[in-house]
C-alpha cells in the first residue's frame, strides 16, 4: 500500500536537479506540475515570442510520487 507522497514543491526540486547539466531551462519561465495516478509530471515551459515556432517546453520530468525517483526525462529543445 502506498502511503506518503512527496509534495509538488519537492517534485519540482527533484526535476530541476535531474535536468541540471542536461537541458537548458529558460530563466523565469513557468513550471507546471501535474499529478497523474502515482506520478508527478513536472514541465518546464518554454516561452516563445509571437510568431516563432519551436518546442513548448524545455524539459518534462516524470517522478514517482512516493520515492521521488526520476522515471523519465524528456528534453524539448
Amino acid at each position: 500500500m502506498r502511503t506518503r507522497r512527496i509534495s509538488a514543491s519537492e517534485a519540482t526540486a527533484i526535476a530541476r536537479n535531474a535536468a541540471a547539466g542536461k537541458v537548458n531551462l529558460q530563466e523565469g519561465s513557468p513550471v507546471r506540475v501535474d499529478h497523474r495516478e502515482d506520478r508527478y509530471v513536472v514541465t518546464f515551459v518554454h516561452l516563445l515570442p509571437p510568431g516563432i515556432r519551436g518546442p513548448d517546453y524545455d524539459a518534462e520530468v516524470t517522478i514517482d510520487d512516493q520515492t521521488g525517483e526520476v522515471l523519465k526525462l524528456l528534453g524539448g529543445s
